[in-house]
Parts: C-alpha cells; structure tokens; sequence
C-alpha cells in the first residue's frame, strides 16, 4: 500500500500530483531545490483550496487535513521512507537519468520510482537504475 509519496519538482505537474496524493491520504513531500519554487507550489494549493471551498466541494477541515498531509523539503534524501516517488521536472534525459540514479540511492528497494514524462522513453530512463524493473 501506498502512503508516503515524494514528488521532485514543485511546478504546476508536481503540485497537480502532490494535491491529489495528499487529498486520497498519502503524506506527500514535495522537493524542489529552488526555495521559490516550493513558496509558489505552497502558495498556488492554498488558492486551489480556497476555490474548493468556494463552489462548496471541500468544508475548512478538508483543506486542513490535505495540506496538514503535504511536507515542501529541499533534501531528496528526507524521501528515505518513501513507497513511491514521481518525478515531474524539466524533459531533459540526462537530468531525470542523473536523478532517478540518486533517488535509487536514497530510497528503498519496494520503492517505486516513476516518472510524469510526456514525451521521453520511461524505458531509457529506467536503464539508469540497477533495477530498472522498480521504474
């Protein structure tokens, strides 16, 4: 069972998959290694919440508990206890490659490592791991 995520990349995917993860319960650490990008993605789930509770589809206890459930860390190694990580960062091989390959490093072998890729092979990614399988 799923219920400690780590998402790498605070943008608009990362934040869009964090809300969702910590709304079904996961408690969700969002890392990014720009501060600003954490103070945005933090910033942007309190509007998005507050719109929800505006159209009357979630009550103040609900936006409490979702972002009572979301961590914004700037240490990929606090992903440590982790069941599954998703990265959502720049489309860039060599940069997912080079992080897939220190997350592996940093999580356990049930983690699932998986990424939110739209247009690069999820099989040339995985082959940076030693157990492309996880991926």
């Amino acid at each position: 069972m799923i219920k400690n995520v780590g998402i790498i990349g605070a943008g608009t995917m990362g934040s869009g998959i964090a809300q969702v993860a910590a709304t079904a319960d996961c408690k969700v650490k969002i890392f990014d290694l720009n501060q600003d990008a954490l103070d945005k993605a933090k910033t942007a789930l309190e509007k998005i919440l507050n719109r929800l509770i505006e159209k009357g589809r979630i009550d103040a206890v609900e936006k409490n508990r979702i972002q009572g459930n979301i961590s914004y860390v700037s240490d990929m190694k606090s992903f440590s206890d982790a069941d599954m990580t998703i990265e959502a960062i720049v489309e860039n091989i060599d940069i997912k490659k080079k992080v897939f390959q220190e997350l592996e490093s940093i999580v356990s072998e049930n983690c699932i490592i998986a990424s939110n890729t739209s247009s690069l092979s999820i099989a040339s990614i995985a082959s940076s791991l030693n157990n492309p399988e996880r991926c």
